[in-house]
């Protein structure tokens, strides 16, 4: 269970390497819990409705420590708010933002911002 993955883990060599919380109860909360998390490189959290900005700096150590690969947010609730976040994942090869609602207005300024900021990702909209 997501919700009981404790800190504690990660500072202990706990190698989290994939997480699929694809259409979960996940929250802006739980991730947190991904703080430490430098050996992540895969993460789905599409559907995960509860998803908004304030998750997004959580995933930071995971790209500066050049794992974080692959990062699906496809109908989450993030905004043209995150992308100063996004823009700072330089790891990313693959990035999914489908089915955003919030993102669907700023589609153009979005794609255009993280295409050349992320150059070696493929990003998804």
């Amino acid at each position: 269970d997501f919700r009981e993955i404790d800190q504690w883990n990660f500072e202990q060599g706990f190698r989290l390497t994939h997480i699929d919380a694809t259409d979960t109860e996940v929250t802006d909360t739980g991730f947190r819990h991904l703080r430490n998390t430098i050996y992540l490189q895969e993460a789905s959290f599409s559907d995960c409705m509860h998803i908004t900005d304030e998750a997004l700096p959580n995933l930071i150590s995971s790209s500066e420590a050049g794992s974080l690969k692959s990062l699906d947010l496809s109908g989450t609730r993030i905004t043209p708010d995150s992308l100063d976040v996004l823009t700072q994942l330089t790891s990313l090869r693959v990035l999914d933002l489908r089915n955003c609602k919030e993102l669907a207005s700023y589609k153009d300024i979005v794609l255009d911002t993280l295409k050349s900021e992320l150059i070696n990702c493929k990003v998804l909209m």
